[in-house]
């Protein structure tokens, strides 16, 4: 999980989350970590913070839990910037007691590339059938212009990724 930016990064911070403590404990030996990295850009004469994640797929009460982290978090930044807050939530707004809704609920938020009405999945990239992945942003300091989900690159992951076109206020 990275952040790869023609402009300068400033400070980059990795953040783990908590685990889901239900695994046996040789399970962690091939755990994949679920994080927030953290990344300032300065982009002219402002600091953009960019958030990006990988929350937990398997246990749904671990995934609330980072998603309330998650909450924190990002209010912690968007108050005094530019914020975007995106990956792979795993969650799909059509799950009972999404944990995506946490975000989506965030007044002032932002949600590029999402539609409810028409929803495009991004997991599996081969055959998607669920909405893992968003682009969030704080609406009074960022202009959202345009954006999609990208299938034109075939399987260069197992997630199909999303593009957002925006502008500082």
């Amino acid at each position: 999980q990275s952040v790869l930016s023609k402009f300068s990064v400033i400070t980059q911070e990795r953040i783990p989350l908590q685990r889901n403590h239900k695994n046996p404990f040789y399970y962690d030996a091939f755990y994949l970590d679920r994080l927030a990295q953290i990344v300032k850009i300065k982009i002219r004469d402002q600091i953009l913070v960019v958030i990006n994640v990988h929350l937990e797929a398997y246990d749904a009460e671990t995934r609330k839990e980072q998603t309330k982290k998650l909450v924190e978090i990002y209010g912690k930044y968007s108050a005094n910037f530019p914020t975007i807050l995106l990956g792979d939530f795993n969650s799909d707004i059509a799950y009972k007691n999404a944990t995506i809704k946490l975000i989506m609920d965030i007044p002032g938020i932002g949600n590029a590339v999402f539609n409810p009405k028409n929803n495009v999945k991004t997991f599996s990239s081969e055959k998607p059938t669920v909405r893992l992945d968003y682009i969030f942003f704080n609406s009074n300091r960022i202009q959202y212009l345009d954006g999609s989900v990208l299938n034109e690159f075939g399987q260069a992951s197992d997630h199909l990724p999303l593009k957002m076109k925006f502008k500082l206020k």
